[in-house]
């Protein structure tokens, strides 16, 4: 395990990675790994690392066959983390007859060197998203851009209400957002004249927002909200 996170780390500081995205590969990875030793009676490791636009594309391949009972049972099983951290996971469990589990892992990057911003194309509505959970936001955004539409991230209310300098055509504001200011930022933005689609794990928003979804929402109910509200059925 030393000499592949040695590995990992050398990688994310060659490929220009900023702090914060080289823990999330360096974390992928690691769990990946473990899970080979600790899960597949692994003897053999292998790490492959491919670069993408705004992503890194790992393959942690081992010679063992995965086993859920196998391990420590108070060590929590780490693939649940590693789909928190990652944005896209495959995997395809060695079995007795086929020995080799093969994990593929797609965590998505905004650090990386030489890679810019993609542009939107014109004409795309402009959504801001407001969400202090950087792993689901990002997520969302990239599924929205698939969509046609120009989605920025930003995490915290500060950041948000600069972005109100230039008004969006629609904010997603997840309302525990920079602890609870969330719900007083869908209020000043709906000033604005933006609309506002709110998502919270704990309260309703029908008071401070034109939409309201619980959360965890699914991106496709999110997209549906997007388009009721920016292109309603006449």
């Amino acid at each position: 395990m030393p000499e592949i996170r040695a590995f990992v780390r050398d990688l994310a500081g060659e490929s220009g990675l900023n702090d914060e995205d080289a823990r999330d590969v360096l974390l992928a990875v690691s769990e990946a790994a473990e899970n080979a030793v600790w899960r597949s009676g692994a003897s053999v490791v292998g790490v492959t690392w491919e670069p993408r636009d705004h992503a890194v594309l790992l393959t942690i391949e081992d010679d063992g066959v995965f086993d859920h009972d196998r391990g420590d049972s108070s060590r929590p099983l780490g693939l649940r983390l590693l789909f928190g951290i990652a944005d896209e996971v495959q995997v395809r469990p060695g079995r007795p007859t086929w020995p080799g589990t093969v994990v593929r892992v797609l965590v998505r990057v905004w650090s990386r060197a030489g890679v810019p911003d993609p542009p939107a194309p014109p004409g795309r509505p402009r959504v801001l998203i407001v969400d202090g959970d950087r792993f689901s936001g990002q997520s969302l955004a990239a599924f929205l851009h698939a969509e046609g539409y120009d989605a920025t991230l930003v995490t915290t209310v500060d950041a948000a209400e600069s972005a109100l300098e230039s008004p969006p055509a629609l904010a997603i504001v997840d309302l525990l957002t920079s602890h609870g200011e969330g719900t007083r930022f869908a209020a000043v933005a709906r000033a604005f004249g933006v609309p506002v689609v709110a998502v919270s794990a704990i309260e309703s928003a029908t008071s401070v927002a034109d939409a309201y979804l619980p959360k965890p929402a699914h991106p496709l109910r999110v997209l549906a909200a997007v388009r009721d509200l920016l292109s309603p059925d006449p």
